[in-house]
């Protein structure tokens, strides 16, 4: 697709999804970079149709750029990746490559180049330098994981409430739902589920759920899911965050949807970047996984697993669930 302003041909995740504004009546044609650069050098409106964008919708669209996974500044590539792998708590990916049933885990920030990788796969498999890759048991239809991690908690970091903060447009056809969900998981075993039917558990007072709050006049929806992390129990392992659509067959029906997760006490940060134009078709999106690692971390992981089901029938969500559980889609303390 071909970027109206600066007309290079880029990928479809490289543009807006859906509508500008709420206000607006058009998809964009301008690519997120230049609209980003529009947005900031002149008035706070569409370049297109020239309505006025909200403070919500700036914001959310700068934070969106700054957090692309796209996007790749090759000169500070180096100065980030030092920066990194120097912190207890950060951002990063993680190689997961299972050989003959063992599992080894490779933290991408520790590794530059392709032989570094390699002497990393030597160090886990005891391997010599001039073995094949079949050497170290990958062959047709091995698998190899990738994991993303956006961002690490540890026990230090006290975080008083953890918010997912969901807003949505009516479409076309009219009031609709994209619901948020939270599913929450001791080891394999559901546990809790929070959704705008199910808001409280009269015995947990620590996660709670704001149901629907709907806007008509200006045809948007509201969710706000909020979990105390510390005040969970030792045997709660998971929580996943889910969007699925109600009477719409499709994400994509919905106007200018947009989340966030964050840490209350530091709400201008977001925690997880999942771009929901990658969601567009499908009924349903397992988001990302709160996942408990075995030094008592708490991880926020992307999953972007795409599912059949929504609130009237989580079969299908669960279902896919069970299978990431299946494939260790956890991160582990080194």
């Amino acid at each position: 697709m071909k970027c109206k302003k600066c007309q290079i041909d880029k990928l479809s995740e490289e543009f807006p999804f859906g509508t500008i504004s709420l206000k607006c009546e058009h998809v964009s044609s301008w690519c997120l970079k230049c609209l980003v650069i529009y947005l900031k050098e002149t008035h706070r409106q569409c370049p297109i149709c020239k309505v006025e964008l909200t403070h919500q919708e700036f914001n959310d669209y700068c934070l969106l750029w700054d957090n692309s996974n796209f996007k790749i500044d090759l000169e500070s590539f180096s100065q980030t990746d030092n920066k990194l792998s120097g912190q207890n708590t950060n951002s990063g990916a993680f190689f997961v490559v299972r050989l003959n049933g063992e599992k080894f885990e490779l933290k991408l920030t520790e590794i530059n180049t392709v032989k570094e990788l390699r002497h990393k796969l030597m160090h886990y498999t005891k391997i010599d330098d001039d073995s094949t890759l079949t050497s170290y048991g990958i062959c047709a239809n091995s698998h190899i994981q990738l994991i993303v991690l956006l961002y690490s908690i540890t026990k230090g970091q006290a975080v008083k409430s953890l918010v997912f903060d969901l807003y949505w447009g009516y479409p076309k056809s009219g009031r609709d739902y994209l619901d948020g969900t939270c599913l929450i998981y001791k080891g394999n075993n559901l546990w809790k589920t929070y959704d705008y039917k199910t808001r409280n558990h009269l015995d947990v007072s620590y996660i709670s759920h704001s149901g629907d709050n709907m806007d008509d006049n200006d045809a948007t929806g509201h969710h706000k899911i909020s979990a105390k992390l510390d005040k969970l129990p030792n045997d709660v392992t998971q929580l996943y965050l889910i969007l699925s659509s109600w009477k719409s067959p499709k994400i994509s029906h919905f106007r200018k949807p947009s989340f966030k997760l964050y840490d209350e006490m530091n709400p201008y940060k977001q925690l997880c970047k999942y771009n929901l134009h990658e969601a567009g078709n499908s009924q349903a999106v397992i988001m990302c996984l709160i996942n408990r690692s075995h030094n008592g971390h708490w991880n926020v992981i992307e999953v972007g697993k795409l599912s059949n089901g929504n609130a009237k029938d989580y079969g299908p969500i669960i279902s896919n669930i069970s299978k990431i559980i299946d494939l260790g889609h956890k991160i582990y303390s080194k």
